[in-house]
């Protein structure tokens, strides 16, 4: 920000802070400095971190304000990460923020909703910055660690089966209502106002030794041809979860479900580990095949993903 503006900033900086504070005080993450100073201080070795992403959200693009609260564009710039970080096997420690915003903007509801993701996924936020912008744009960086080996997308094998967390096309289907309707409620719109990352099956996906993974950011098709071009293979569709309300146009093209869809041999396994967690069973939707594309139910498919409005 300019110098005029510096006062206003330190004063947000130090909202933010206190809203933050109570993460001080939890004795289970081994760091000397968050945010104060220049650069957080954080034990590495100790905590044995792996993991390392980032993702943008930009007014008018990946969300708009006349439907948008400013607590739920804090909670889903931290969701989206952290649902990153479930696809590779993983969790989340720590992350930064930097914002860019109007005047008008509530910085602290914006952090309001950012503190909730925290509190429900168990990570912290280690510093960032605040600029001035007419739109409104945010800048995440996460730290993770697996709980296992990585989960990559280029290690699947033919033959595998792929399985998906939950139904599909529920968060496309609530953006839909809330173009319509800017005041929409329901369980569609949450899914597209407040996604859930799937940290609890991401660690079930790894105790049971899947052979790939990724989250359903950009489409079901989309993103399981990302797979199957990074590991050489193709895939056959056999059936689609769609989400009650939703079509099986939208669970197949629709984005930002988040669900984690993965490969892995043995049914029986994958059954038996979520079942030990307590989590709901994934559903088996296909298998990895030898030759490349997609079918579904015999017919080769469109392989186009979601679109955001660029």
């Amino acid at each position: 920000m300019h110098e005029k503006e510096a006062g206003t900033e330190f004063v947000r900086i130090s909202e933010i802070t206190r809203l933050l504070s109570d993460q001080a005080n939890d004795l289970s993450f081994p760091y000397k400095t968050l945010i104060g100073d220049d650069a957080a201080v954080i034990n590495f070795q100790e905590l044995k971190l792996n993991l390392f992403a980032s993702d943008m959200m930009v007014e008018n693009i990946h969300f708009r304000t006349s439907y948008f609260k400013e607590a739920d564009i804090g909670y889903k710039s931290m969701a989206t990460n952290v649902s990153d970080m479930a696809a590779m096997g993983g969790y989340p420690r720590y992350a930064t923020v930097s914002l860019a915003c109007p005047r008008h903007f509530s910085i602290k509801e914006f952090y309001v909703g950012i503190k909730a993701a925290c509190e429900e996924y168990g990570f912290h936020i280690a510093g960032g910055d605040l600029s001035y912008s007419e739109a409104i744009v945010v800048s995440v960086a996460m730290l993770g660690a697996c709980y296992g080996e990585p989960l990559l997308r280029s290690t699947a094998r033919s033959g595998d089966y792929i399985f998906v967390t939950g139904p599909l096309g529920g968060s496309a289907t609530g953006l839909e209502l809330l173009r319509e309707d800017s005041f929409a409620v329901g369980p569609l719109v949450n899914r597209h106002l407040r996604p859930s990352a799937r940290l609890k099956e991401a660690k079930g996906i790894s105790m049971a030794g899947a052979t790939s993974a990724i989250d359903v950011s950009d489409g079901l098709v989309a993103d399981l041809n990302h797979i199957c071009e990074d590991s050489g293979l193709g895939a056959l569709l056999i059936d689609i979860p769609v989400a009650l309300g939703a079509s099986t146009e939208t669970a197949m093209y629709g984005g930002e479900d988040y669900e984690l869809i993965f490969s892995h041999s043995d049914p029986d396994r994958v059954e038996s580990v979520f079942a030990s967690l307590g989590l709901d069973r994934p559903l088996v939707i296909g298998r990895m095949t030898s030759h490349p594309g997609i079918t579904f139910r015999g017919e080769e498919i469109d392989l186009s993903g979601y679109q955001h409005d660029l």
